[in-house]
């Protein structure tokens, strides 16, 4: 068998240093790790990479939605906040420029809590979702 298809890893040099160097997929990158009773790192950190997973997979099952039902889509944006506390919540907010009709809007909201991210999250972390059209 040959390298899987998708594979991260992520090293931590030996010291008190808290920047892990990530390589996800051949593409390399710093992920800032927080400390405890800090505040939140200004870089990349674990939880905005959990956030970029979900809202980079949303905004692409959006636009294959909306191609497959021949509406042309325009932009599409997604943002994922992680809002903090002792159980974190994912709150996403998906806007899409195209009108969407009430019926096909319906099934649109459906795909946005199907994606394949989604899926993997929802049991662990509650997601939030607003939906916004035209």
């Amino acid at each position: 068998m040959g390298e899987p298809n998708v594979w991260s890893t992520a090293r931590l040099p030996d010291g008190d240093g808290r920047t892990a160097d990530l390589d996800v997929n051949g593409y390399g990158l710093s992920c800032d790790i927080p400390v405890d009773a800090g505040a939140e790192p200004a870089g990349v950190t674990p939880f905005g990479l959990l956030a970029a997973s979900l809202s980079s997979c949303t905004v692409m099952s959006v636009r294959s939605f909306l191609v497959r039902w021949r509406v042309p889509p325009g932009e599409v944006h997604v943002r994922v906040a992680v809002q903090g506390g002792p159980s974190p919540v994912l709150v996403r907010t998906v806007t899409v420029d195209a009108v969407v009709e009430p019926d096909l809007r319906e099934q649109l909201s459906a795909e946005v809590d199907n994606t394949p991210v989604t899926r993997l999250l929802r049991d662990a972390v509650p997601i939030r979702t607003v939906l916004r059209t035209g």
